[in-house]
């Protein structure tokens, strides 16, 4: 695995987007090798990237678009793009791991892994393991004539009974998520206790208030999702109408990870901020509802074209690192240079420490 070093001694504050940013004051940063993802011949990149951990060493990957190339022939110019695909990883660590990936169809002609019949699509979001049983977050999509060509318009859930059988055996059960007005839920990172599953939800479009909803275990895993809870300030509230909303947490992304750190005791939040050669940056809480604290950047992207742009920041916990472990995403607004330049379009890794 290779690594290049390298630290960060900001001190300066700015302001992005509303938000005050404060950068990072002598945060480690290692750029991490990818070559996990960018091997396999039929599998050639995606972005998305979220994990879940599986237990005995095995870590699911949730992609979004992703490019799948029928003939195996290892380029990208050859493929054809989904909507989704998963991959599953065995072994906690980047150096000694494997990973399969899927998807549905057949190769010569790949359908996306999470998938129903109708003119919309699912982009995947986070999802979590519980009671033996697999929950995954999905956005629904539909393509719009106007903006940037597509919208989302609802969430549902993948119930998977048998997470520990091949992925292509999988019995999925979709469930219809309610109308938490223009919320996605668990667009973002999803928690657990031993009571509740909790979800970030990110107002689409554009807009990206993000909002923290909780649901009964007992309940989810038997498909029953009607019990949807929102943080309102100092407690969780059902809510039946659009107004008066909830207090929101913050600004955010339509993708980021939450996780608790254990060496912080606090719960760390990373994101992108910005287009183009974007930021990435991360806020800590005591609670997963918060106060959060203003979000402190520790990386730039360094994009080598005009037209790439970065986004879709995840930590990666379940893997064993010296720092958190975290990848973003990297495309380009030129279709024609996405699909033949595959220096981008495969997650990139970084590793960070970050100070008390």
């Amino acid at each position: 695995m290779k690594l290049v070093p390298f630290s960060i001694l900001l001190l300066a504050v700015i302001a992005l987007n509303g938000q005050t940013l404060v950068q990072s004051e002598d945060i480690k940063v290692n750029e991490v090798d990818n070559s996990l993802f960018t091997t396999d011949k039929f599998w050639r990149g995606a972005d998305g990237a979220a994990s879940i951990d599986l237990g005995n060493g095995k870590i699911l990957w949730l992609f979004s678009d992703t490019f799948i190339d029928p003939h195996g022939t290892g380029n990208r110019s050859n493929s054809k793009m989904i909507n989704n695909s998963i991959a599953l990883q065995e072994g906690n660590t980047m150096d000694k791991a494997k990973i399969d990936f899927y998807h549905k169809g057949k190769r010569s002609k790949p359908k996306p892994f999470f998938d129903l019949p109708g003119k919309t699509w699912f982009w995947t979001g986070h999802g979590t393991l519980v009671n033996d049983r697999l929950i995954v977050f999905l956005f629904e999509e539909k393509s719009t004539h106007t903006g940037i060509g597509f919208e989302a318009i609802g969430w549902y859930i993948a119930l998977i009974d048998n997470p520990f059988e091949n992925p292509l055996n999988w019995k999925i059960k979709y469930i219809k998520g309610s109308d938490t007005f223009g919320v996605i839920v668990g667009s973002s990172a999803v928690l657990k206790d031993k009571d509740f599953i909790y979800a970030y939800g990110v107002t689409e479009p554009s807009s990206h208030e993000v909002y923290l909803l909780r649901l009964p275990i007992d309940k989810i895993v038997k498909g029953d999702i009607s019990e949807l809870e929102w943080w309102n300030e100092d407690s969780w509230i059902n809510r039946k109408e659009k107004n008066p909303a909830p207090s929101q947490l913050f600004i955010g992304q339509t993708e980021f990870s939450v996780h608790y750190q254990e060496n912080l005791h606090q719960y760390v939040q990373i994101q992108t901020y910005g287009y183009g050669a974007a930021s990435l940056g991360y806020r800590l809480a005591e609670l997963p509802e918060g106060p959060w604290s203003e979000p402190v950047i520790f990386y730039q992207t360094q994009l080598k074209n005009p037209k790439d742009f970065a986004y879709s920041a995840n930590a990666h916990p379940e893997i064993t690192n010296d720092g958190i472990l975290v990848t973003y995403n990297v495309n380009n607004g030129d279709i024609n240079e996405l699909m033949k330049n595959e220096t981008i379009y495969f997650p990139k890794f970084i590793s960070v420490k970050i100070s008390k």
